[in-house]
């Protein structure tokens, strides 16, 4: 089945147009409903996403955070500065290389999880209201494919 026809075949904006204008419109909401969640918690999304990767892995390199989170190096390193300065992670130097640094998340970065979590469980309640888990299942099956598609 052709989904894209020649565009005098076409109107504009087609399904296909409107769909993917969503796919714009949902992380941009988002964002500003994540921003306005946790800015009580002196995180930003992404120092959120960045602490929440350092405490499901311990241990990584910068440069592996940042392959992970899919960012540049720098970036990544801005936000560690920035976490670490809130005493949120650490730099511990690697045994077996001392060139090397190893993120940690701190007590304090640890005891920030139980409340932020019910926080962002919030908006997660939110934003899939009124689907099944089947529903939540089959989108991000979609939405896998759709990522695979892309990347080819």
């Amino acid at each position: 089945m052709k989904l894209v026809h020649s565009a005098d075949q076409d109107p504009f904006p087609t399904a296909l147009d409107a769909l993917t204008f969503r796919f714009e419109d949902v992380p941009r909401l988002l964002r500003r409903i994540f921003d306005i969640a946790i800015e009580g918690y002196d995180l930003n999304r992404s120092q959120w996403r960045l602490l929440a990767y350092v405490l499901r892995d311990e241990g990584m390199t910068q440069t592996e955070l940042a392959r992970s989170l899919e960012l540049e190096r720098a970036t990544v390193g801005q936000a560690i500065d920035a976490l670490e300065r809130k005493q949120f992670v650490e730099r511990i130097k690697s045994p077996g290389d001392r060139r090397v640094w190893r993120i940690h998340a701190t007590a304090m970065g640890r005891q920030l999880v139980p409340e932020l979590r019910e926080t962002i469980n919030e908006i997660y309640e939110q934003m899939f209201a009124g689907f099944s888990k089947q529903e939540i299942s089959s989108l991000h099956g979609f939405l896998e494919r759709i990522m695979t598609n892309l990347e080819e």
